[in-house]
């Protein structure tokens, strides 16, 4: 199935929203690929920044599965007995930093990429970051950066095509 399939079957909001979720778990399926082509395929007739939204959204609630995830897997019983020295040193000294600094290393992550959010959600869970702050920094940075990119070819098709 191609984007347009896609938005055309489950809708723009539905599809952006299903394939962030989907794309949250499976790195090889690509919401900025999908969002690019959904925002230069799409009608000015709905709000194309609420592709991003809701592709925010459904990759929100994925990364909460790796935090959760990770969190249970670092206190189960297997996991406190194969974690090394070096895990249980990483999270006593991610323990220790300022929770700003890693609410804004987790929003730099969102919005870049960089370092991979797939692998901050994982770590944030391991050092037991505060959910609410993991999940808020997370989510913003996620909306805005999707949000830019469903709305680029949408202006760049504003520009040249009037």
């Amino acid at each position: 199935m191609n984007a347009q399939n896609v938005l055309e079957y489950f809708g723009p909001y539905a599809a952006s929203l299903i394939i962030g979720f989907v794309s949250a778990l499976v790195p090889v399926v690509n919401i900025e690929l999908f969002l690019l082509a959904a925002g230069a395929i799409a009608s000015r007739a709905y709000p194309v920044w609420m592709l991003g939204v809701m592709a925010g959204l459904g990759q929100m609630a994925g990364k909460c599965i790796l935090y959760w995830s990770a969190k249970a897997a670092i206190n189960s019983r297997a996991g406190r007995r194969f974690s090394s020295q070096r895990v249980d040193a990483l999270r006593q000294r991610m323990g220790e930093m300022n929770p700003w600094m890693l609410s804004g290393f987790n929003f730099l992550s969102a919005l870049t990429g960089i370092p991979p959010f797939m692998l901050v959600s994982i770590l944030a869970g391991v050092i037991e970051m505060r959910f609410w702050q993991f999940a808020a920094t997370g989510l913003t940075g996620r909306i805005v950066r999707l949000a830019a990119i469903v709305a680029f070819p949408h202006a760049i098709k504003g520009v040249f095509i009037r």
